[in-house]
């Protein structure tokens, strides 16, 4: 270790000196002074000593991911979700089963109930004209099928806007311009409500 006056000197002679590696400086100094090789490994390894340590970088913070704007729907372009009807746990089948010609009635109510129809079925093995009378609410035109160039059958699903029937009944019917008694076979389905 180099004598504390070679240290302070050290100091005095490079204050000011900047830019310069200590290890350059240490070697000038030494070259300076005559010091031995031994001086001068030990000044070398006290000035570095003094050195100001570098300070470790700051860890980086993550950088926040914006929040994603919501997109904003005008009021009046909002759906309402619609819901299932009231009615589609307490729906039934009337079966369609007859030839023409005749009629039959698919389903009726009594009393206070009314008689909503929501899905119609049909399908027939020969020309046949269909008619449906919805109770109160009157009856459908004629239905021509089974004919040349006319479906053999008939889905009417009505959805969420069933065909009222009021008090009375729902009833089909089946003409035959053919004579050749054609079967219709098929469902309705049906709810009654209280009116």
């Amino acid at each position: 270790m180099p004598p504390l006056d070679i240290k302070k000197d050290f100091q005095d002679w490079a204050r000011g000196r900047t830019g310069l590696s200590t290890e350059w400086l240490v070697d000038v100094y030494a070259r300076l002074n005559n010091l031995s090789n031994e001086d001068g490994k030990a000044l070398f390894a006290w000035a570095k000593s003094q050195e100001p340590k570098p300070k470790p970088p700051a860890p980086e913070k993550p950088t926040p991911k914006p929040t994603p704007k919501k997109p904003t729907v005008a009021p009046d372009l909002i759906i309402k979700r619609t819901p299932y009807p009231k009615w589609w746990k307490d729906s039934l089948n009337a079966t369609i089963n007859l030839t023409a010609p005749g009629s039959t009635i698919l389903a009726t109510v009594s009393g206070k109930l009314r008689l909503y129809v929501a899905t119609i079925v049909i399908t027939v093995t020969g020309e046949t004209v269909i008619t449906f009378s919805f109770g109160n609410a009157g009856s459908s035109g004629p239905i021509y099928l089974g004919g040349t160039d006319q479906p053999m059958g008939i889905v009417i699903a009505m959805g969420n806007s069933p065909a009222p029937c009021g008090s009375g009944p729902l009833t089909i019917t089946a003409t035959d311009p053919t004579a050749a008694t054609p079967s219709i076979g098929g469902f309705a389905t049906c709810f009654a409500e209280e009116g």
